[in-house]
């Protein structure tokens, strides 16, 4: 009688990813995904409006510099013979524009910690949550998966939406500032040019739409290819 093949953890085949199927999965309710994702970060909502209360403060303090250049220009006076400048003023001016990117500075910093922490408790609860569905799985869900596969679930996907949060949700509530007050300042200067400006974001839009169908794809295959790598790893390396 010819020896059993040698089994690998969990009682199953050795070979990894290739014995179990891997497919792209994609949600099946994504706005529910969405919603589900939104409360996980709304359980820590103290922090999230500090986070944008301070990205407000600092996107109106990005608006305000330009206008305080402007009047600091504004105190040198050019004539044919010579230039006189308004030094009182002028330092005055400089002084202010100088407070106005120091308070900016300081309140990067803190927009930075805020969304470190936010990521990390959001991360945190949503790990542990995770973990506890795992502990009561039935044992056969264990053996027809990688396991490299579930622990890629576990690290990769779930370090993917710390990423996202702690970058991603600061620059968007920023870039919607920062649009919306230099739209107001743009037709407050000249109207004509804001419509000329306009033309190029919507041309940005479409094209960044157009990119994102190939990212999204191929980001989709990145994951597939990471869980098959953490399996292969975890399946043969280890057993060897």
């Amino acid at each position: 009688m010819p020896p059993m093949p040698p089994m690998g953890p969990g009682g199953r085949k050795p070979g990894g990813p290739h014995g179990a199927r891997l497919t792209m999965e994609k949600p099946k309710d994504a706005k529910n995904t969405l919603k589900k994702l939104i409360g996980y970060i709304g359980r820590n909502r103290y922090l999230f409006f500090a986070l944008i209360g301070v990205m407000l403060i600092i996107t109106l303090l990005n608006l305000a510099a330009p206008s305080i250049q402007q009047i600091a220009i504004d105190c040198i006076t050019l004539t044919k013979k010579k230039t006189s400048v308004d030094f009182g003023a002028l330092g005055k001016t400089l002084i202010g524009l100088g407070a106005v990117y120091m308070l900016s500075s300081v309140f990067t910093y803190m927009q930075g910690i805020f969304s470190a922490k936010l990521s990390q408790y959001t991360v945190k609860t949503m790990r542990k949550d995770l973990f506890s569905s795992l502990v009561r799985l039935p044992i056969k869900y264990l053996d027809t998966h990688s396991h490299g596969d579930i622990m890629s679930r576990m690290t990769n996907d779930v370090e993917n939406i710390s990423t996202t949060i702690s970058q991603s949700i600061g620059s968007l509530i920023s870039g919607v500032l920062t649009i919306v007050g230099t739209v107001v300042i743009m037709l407050l200067y000249s109207p004509l040019l804001t419509l000329i400006s306009l033309s190029t974001v919507f041309l940005t839009i479409f094209v960044s739409g157009v990119l994102t169908k190939y990212m999204k794809k191929y980001f989709i295959k990145q994951q597939v290819l990471l869980g098959e790598i953490n399996g292969e790893v975890e399946e043969m390396v280890v057993g060897y």
